[in-house]
């Protein structure tokens, strides 16, 4: 597939690609306009699920994001903040 391209080439093609299915802890808690420190405790009780891990078993690990997942989940969380402000 690529192989007649050089690594510069192949590096932004997979960069390309991770940046339109990916997103980092950081990104979700921006796009979710949430603290960085809440994604953890939203991991743990399934709100969001990150399609990998890297160093599962480690202390402090790094979970990527599908954006579509995180986009759907953004729907909602935007309904139950417009419906919690509501009820104020």
């Amino acid at each position: 597939m690529y192989f007649l391209d050089d690594d510069d080439v192949i590096k932004q093609k997979i960069v390309a690609e991770l940046n339109k299915y990916v997103m980092s802890q950081r990104q979700v808690a921006d796009y979710l306009e949430i603290l960085p420190s809440n994604i953890p405790s939203m991991v743990k009780d399934r709100k969001i699920e990150p399609f990998f891990v890297f160093d599962d078993g480690a202390v402090r690990n790094i979970n990527l994001f599908y954006r579509k997942d995180i986009e759907d989940y953004a729907v909602k969380l935007k309904a139950f903040r417009d419906l919690r402000n509501k009820n104020k």
